[in-house]
């Protein structure tokens, strides 16, 4: 199953893609909430990367409902905004986020956490799904 990432930066989005085409890693890239949970229907990923910053996503509500979820709250989610909106970051850490990162920081670990969950997929990813929904 692929990585879910719902985001709607492109200069991240262009970061990620090049850190998960190294590694092999199958990534969905999500523009909003709906085509998120379509995407869910298809099936459930071992991590999903969220920019809490994205004006039409209620970021944390989202965390908050895959952590209630039983079916989905065993996925590890990283969430990720500018660091003048702590208070996302920090209403993503209190809704259950694994980890809630500045986005200098997921900058700075986007290659360690791509290498964790590439073992995940063992490397076998085949082609890096480029789907915009």
């Amino acid at each position: 199953m692929p990585t879910f990432v719902i985001i709607d930066d492109v200069f991240f989005q262009k970061m990620i893609l090049k850190a998960s085409e190294e590694k092999d890693v199958l990534c969905l890239f999500l523009k909003d909430e709906k085509a998120f949970w379509d995407a869910l229907q298809e099936g459930i990923p071992e991590v999903i990367l969220i920019d809490i910053g994205i004006s039409s996503l209620d970021g944390p509500g989202l965390i908050q409902k895959l952590k209630q979820n039983p079916s989905t709250k065993g996925i590890t989610l990283i969430a990720f905004g500018g660091s003048l909106r702590a208070d996302l970051l920090q209403d993503a850490r209190e809704m259950g986020a694994d980890k809630a990162l500045s986005k200098s920081a997921f900058r700075e670990q986007l290659t360690g956490i791509i290498r964790h969950y590439s073992k995940g997929q063992g490397g076998q990813a085949g082609k890096l799904l480029k789907k915009t929904k």
